[in-house]
């Protein structure tokens, strides 16, 4: 048995059999390495980033019209992050309302144009008191949710269907929140 240990431990000690592995691990190291410097180099920042958004409304008694501008960066083939701007009006029968503010975004595509989304708005949201006097309210809105976007030649069109997962008392929104837009750029 002994004799078995000291051949296998003379084997491993084998300074060819050291040499042989370092220089394997190196090549493997180097190799990955070189791959990761021409995946980042093969895709400018330009043409990483995408544009889009949301657009919706109606009309009638009640009116509403919603704008959402979005730009995004492609982390990787199925992973985007941005940032976007939220404008919303609303009014009718002697009630405006206009809502603005920021937000960020990111997506995340698991099958081919299946995607899951998630985003952080603030909105600040005019609002009227009892007494007739207006005022701002701030509102917090994490919207969770996933949707299908169809891309072809570099410009999509999607569906999202989305949760607000705080439901502050001020959100303009009611779940669920259904979205239909596009993108630039993939």
């Amino acid at each position: 048995m002994r004799a078995i240990l000291l051949i296998t431990a003379l084997y491993l000690l084998n300074p060819t059999f050291l040499v042989a592995q370092k220089t394997t691990e190196e090549e493997y190291v180097e190799a990955e390495k070189k791959s990761n410097t021409n995946q980042k180099s093969k895709t400018p920042f330009k043409d990483r980033l995408v544009f889009g958004g949301n657009l919706g409304g109606s009309l009638g008694t009640y009116s509403y019209f919603q704008i959402n501008p979005m730009v995004g960066y492609k982390v990787t083939d199925w992973w985007v992050n941005g940032v976007g701007v939220n404008y919303i009006y609303s009014g009718g029968r002697g009630f405006t309302q206009n809502i603005f503010g920021p937000s960020v975004w990111s997506r995340a595509y698991i099958y081919q144009s299946i995607m899951l989304h998630t985003e952080f708005e603030y909105l600040s949201i005019n609002l009227k008191a009892p007494n007739g006097a207006s005022y701002r309210a701030q509102a917090p809105v994490w919207l969770v949710g996933g949707g299908y976007q169809n891309t072809a030649g570099g410009v999509g069109f999607g569906i999202l269907v989305l949760f607000d997962l705080i439901q502050d008392y001020n959100s303009p929104y009611s779940n669920p929140i259904i979205r239909i837009g596009g993108m630039i750029g993939f």
